[in-house]
């Protein structure tokens, strides 16, 4: 079957890929021969086929489960522990913060300081890492130009794929599809749909016999409003608010500025990551976050000139992906951008601090790195227009 077609219609393939979960136990890429596996993942009713962990190099340069790992991603730079994946596509992470902790400990700052110094690694994944490998897992991270239509627009189209990459994944000994509650899609012809779901979630939170439980919150962000003690965080699709200490705010705009800057750029989303539970007065408090910049069709971004080149890319029917930094030190270099549909793939490169003698060096260092690797190149100052970001008349377009 063709994979745009499976996410198009899911309903039509369902026997099939049932039948295949059964006698196989996963799917088969036909990109290269022999077939690489793919992880059947199966959520809200709705299959999914997905890359077998450790199994990304095995496909076929244009294919959109292609992925080596290491290489454009900052997923590498963990110990052993942080983050293990089993044969059968299943996923262990350890948090660097506690899903539970004892009343007295409540209120003390969360998660362990980050290694410093180039190549440092982490034991222990953020909330932004768990966030980007959300991502990576669900194919949030790569945009397939043939196909764009089988990606649906919006948060309906970005939150089921979200929520089938925690099937399999288990934290402090939680499956995060328990632990983590992904904001669904709001149905105006059934407003109250998963309002059980959400209840069952909140009535695990708080404190009960001296520990005081957790859980994660993901969603899109649709507003922030200033309180007495904080901030008010609206989420899209969803009636109840999380808030945020004066504090916390504070932390992840330092952490993460571009995409807590207002305004945004048109058409982008901030994603929120929240560690959170359940005030005496019922409220639900952010303990702690993480904060993801995107375009309008959910491509993670470092800055709202990557935004605009993020959109440009899907507008010209482009096939790329972008290099997620997990946890890694920020001496880690990874371009921006990286096109899939051309041979050998071209990475995309947006300057947009050339005032800072620092960054032009660093500049500076990436293109000699393209040069002598032989790496094509698609750079834009953004002092200047967007570069043609077409495909070569002399590329052929991928299957």
């Amino acid at each position: 079957m063709a994979l745009a077609a499976l996410r198009r219609t899911p309903g039509a393939y369902r026997t099939l890929v049932e039948q295949a979960k059964v006698t196989d136990g996963c799917g088969w890429c036909l990109c290269v021969a022999p077939a690489p596996r793919l992880v059947i993942r199966h959520r809200s009713g709705v299959y999914y086929l997905a890359c077998w962990p450790g199994g990304g190099g095995e496909h076929a340069e244009r294919c959109e489960f292609h992925n080596d790992g290491t290489a454009w991603s900052g997923r590498g730079h963990y110990h052993d522990g942080a983050l293990d994946e089993a044969a059968d596509g299943s996923a262990t992470v350890a948090l660097s913060v506690p899903l539970r902790v004892r009343t007295a400990a409540a209120d003390t700052p969360t998660g362990a300081p980050a290694p410093t110094g180039p190549g440092a690694a982490r034991s222990r994944m953020s909330l932004l890492g768990v966030l980007h490998y959300l991502w990576d897992r669900g194919g949030l991270s790569t945009w397939d130009g043939t196909a764009r239509e089988d990606r649906r627009p919006g948060w309906a189209g970005c939150s089921p794929r979200v929520q089938a990459a925690t099937a399999g994944v288990s934290a402090a000994g939680v499956e995060l599809a328990e632990s983590c509650y992904v904001i669904p899609p709001f149905d105006p012809a059934a407003p109250d749909r998963h309002q059980a779901a959400f209840d069952r979630f909140t009535a695990r939170l708080g404190e009960r016999d001296g520990m005081v439980r957790r859980g994660l919150m993901l969603g899109a962000v649709r507003s922030w409003t200033p309180t007495r003690y904080g901030q008010r965080c609206e989420l899209r699709h969803h009636r109840t608010p999380l808030y945020f200490s004066t504090a916390l705010h504070a932390r992840i705009q330092r952490a993460a500025p571009a995409a807590m800057a207002q305004p945004l750029p048109a058409g982008a989303e901030q994603i929120v990551l929240a560690l959170v539970t359940r005030s005496e007065r019922g409220n639900l408090s952010a303990v702690a976050a993480a904060v993801m910049l995107t375009n309008t069709g959910f491509i993670p971004a470092d800055s709202s000139h990557e935004v605009v080149m993020a959109d440009a890319l899907t507008g010209a029917g482009r096939s790329f992906t972008k290099p997620l930094r997990y946890d890694a030190d920020t001496a880690v270099v990874l371009p921006d951008f990286v096109l899939t549909d051309t041979d050998p793939p071209t990475v995309v490169e947006v300057w947009g601090m050339l005032g800072r003698e620092e960054y032009a060096a660093r500049q500076q260092t990436k293109i000699a790195h393209y040069r002598s690797e032989g790496v094509p190149l698609l750079d834009w100052d953004t002092r200047g227009p967007l570069p043609d970001v077409t495909r070569p008349a002399a590329e052929p377009a991928s299957d």
